[in-house]
């Protein structure tokens, strides 16, 4: 199980150079907790489509530990995404076939991201993601867990650990979307908000 989680971090992190976000980003008081959305009479698209250009302009990533040169959010949580190239930087590439299927999410598409929270952080923190156009949910799948369309996250629970990363809970992931788009991406904690705009979608090789 280690050798596994390992691998899977070794990818992210050697992938993590070329990596950038759109996104709309702030940090404000909420007063409403974020809940789930359904999946019911959404259109799944047969095929997954180009990443869209208009859903803003990319955000301005940072190095949040020697090992992770390039993350995008704020405290206390960040995320990053693993692209293939410098030329798919500031979107989420999506595989344009279905190399990860779950029977409750019947032709959605998946692909890997990861999340970093600092150990000195110590509540739960929730996430959920919609499509801006359709209000299409993403849904989040952890640990082998069931995908789910609200997320929580326990620093005292972390999803994978390597001790050169000691100064971080590591959280890797699936996501499921079920179309190309343009997808905001929320993190809520006690306290505080964060929203970032992703374009997702497929690239020519």
């Amino acid at each position: 199980m280690l050798g596994k989680t390992l691998s899977v971090l070794a990818g992210l992190l050697l992938s993590l150079a070329t990596l950038t976000f759109m996104t709309q980003t702030g940090i404000t008081s909420s007063s409403t907790a974020l809940t789930p959305v359904s999946s019911l009479d959404v259109e799944v698209a047969p095929d997954m489509e180009p990443v869209p250009t208009n859903c803003g302009i990319p955000a301005e990533p940072i190095a949040i530990d020697p090992l992770i040169p390039q993350a995008v959010g704020t405290w206390p949580i960040w995320i990053a995404l693993p692209n293939s190239t410098l030329a798919t930087t500031g979107i989420l590439i999506m595989p344009n076939q279905h190399y990860q299927r779950n029977p409750g999410l019947e032709g959605w598409w998946a692909a890997k991201i990861a999340w970093f929270v600092p150990k000195s952080y110590t509540g739960r923190i929730y996430l959920r993601g919609i499509n801006i156009t359709d209000q299409s949910p993403v849904y989040f799948a952890f640990n082998g867990n069931d995908p789910v369309s609200l997320a929580t996250l326990n620093p005292d629970q972390p999803g994978g650990y390597v001790p050169d990363l000691d100064k971080w809970v590591f959280f890797p992931s699936h996501v499921w979307v079920s179309k190309a788009g343009c997808y905001r991406i929320e993190a809520e904690w006690d306290g505080g908000l964060w929203q970032q705009i992703i374009a997702i979608g497929s690239v020519k090789p």
